[in-house]
């Protein structure tokens, strides 16, 4: 069946499920480093486990590009499009940023207070709502096996806000609007930022951490392809297994991972349009985003407060309930009323021209969740 009819006639549920399992993946992943240090986790950057491991962000990435382009067919405005896009990003990456300046930092800092709401570190913490990552905060985690870093998830901020502006350049120029013409940028894309680590000398993937930020651009870019030629694709469980067999082997293989975006695309959007019942938690909220980011700081928290129990397991065990509950919070205090003002922003009339009800799919998966 083609992508498109799966995705009118309502098989969306897969995308629930694939957005939490990929932030709990996260969570899961980052408990070894939270335990051991960073040559903790190492191993999970090796040969065969790599090409698990580093599937879950691309997969992130090429999920988003495949919603979001549905929002940005349905606003037909650049200006009503990444109005939309910050309502989902901002409002709970604010609060995530002032909860732990504000409370986290508080408890946990070994300075005192007034040192602690002076120093430079602490004010510019809150430089990370607008995309300037940083990562300490005054006195925090110093005796942590992943050393003082409050939020280390947060690296992928910088790379979602780059993939809406070239999705945004690409929708100017008319691009998007051409599927032949998208998927030759597309291709392009992947020999420049191949040839460009190539030209710095780092495009041999190093084997004991993540993927270079640029493939993440790279996947949501095929998920935005996967998305404009719905109408032409075909999706198949055959298919679907064929592209993860690609996937793991091209991302355990030195530079081949710079062209795993499609299948990784593939094969996410594939488990995307599965219909599965959907549990009475994820009719609730999407709590993925939250997931994503208040793991890492109640993992340190954890962390810190256990030092005798410094396991993957129980960092798991203790974070990933505590991280729930906080996105619980996140969805229905923050972003479930932010959405609300996309009204504002899209308008009645939009909503009368743009009635099909694939696209009604489409506007309901791309603004109430695309992933963190």
């Amino acid at each position: 069946m083609l992508i498109g009819e799966r995705f009118s006639n309502g098989y969306t549920t897969g995308f629930d499920y694939l957005r939490v399992v990929l932030a709990v993946a996260v969570l899961c992943i980052h408990s070894f480093a939270i335990s051991y240090g960073k040559a903790g986790e190492v191993f999970l950057f090796q040969p065969p486990l790599r090409g698990l491991v580093t599937f879950v962000l691309p997969a992130f990435f090429a999920l988003s590009g495949f919603l979001v382009s549905a929002s940005l067919l349905r606003t037909r405005g650049i200006a009503r499009f990444l109005g939309l896009r910050a309502l989902r990003l901002v409002p709970a990456l604010a609060v995530e940023v002032t909860l732990c300046a504000l409370v986290l930092g508080p408890l946990f800092t070994t300075q005192p207070l007034a040192s602690y709401f002076s120093d430079t570190q602490f004010s510019a913490y809150f430089l990370n709502i607008v995309g300037h990552i940083q990562y300490l905060l005054p006195g925090l985690f110093r005796d942590n096996p992943y050393y003082q870093a409050v939020n280390v998830s947060l690296w992928t901020i910088p790379y979602e806000l780059e993939c809406y502006i070239v999705l945004t350049v690409l929708s100017v120029i008319g691009v998007v609007y051409r599927p032949v013409l998208l998927v030759a940028v597309v291709l392009v894309a992947h020999g420049a930022v191949f040839g460009r680590d190539v030209l710095r000398g780092a495009a041999e993937l190093p084997m004991d951490g993540a993927l270079p930020g640029r493939i993440l651009l790279l996947s949501f870019l095929a998920g935005v392809v996967l998305f404009i030629c719905r109408d032409r694709l075909t999706v198949t469980p055959i298919r679907a297994v064929a592209a993860a067999l690609v996937s793991f082997a091209m991302l355990n293989l030195p530079y081949a991972p710079y062209f795993a975006a499609f299948p990784i695309a593939y094969v996410t959007v594939a488990i995307g349009l599965t219909r599965l019942p959907k549990h009475a938690f994820l009719a609730s909220g999407d709590y993925s985003y939250g997931i994503y980011l208040y793991a890492f700081p109640v993992q340190q928290a954890v962390a810190h407060l256990l030092p005798q129990h410094r396991e993957w397991y129980v960092s798991i065990a203790l974070a990933l309930p505590a991280t729930v509950l906080l996105a619980i919070f996140s969805w229905h205090a923050i972003e479930k009323h932010a959405l609300k003002l996309k009204g504002l922003i899209v308008g009645k009339t939009d909503k009368a021209r743009t009635a099909g009800p694939q696209m009604v799919v489409s506007a309901r998966m791309s603004v109430a969740g695309d992933g963190g």
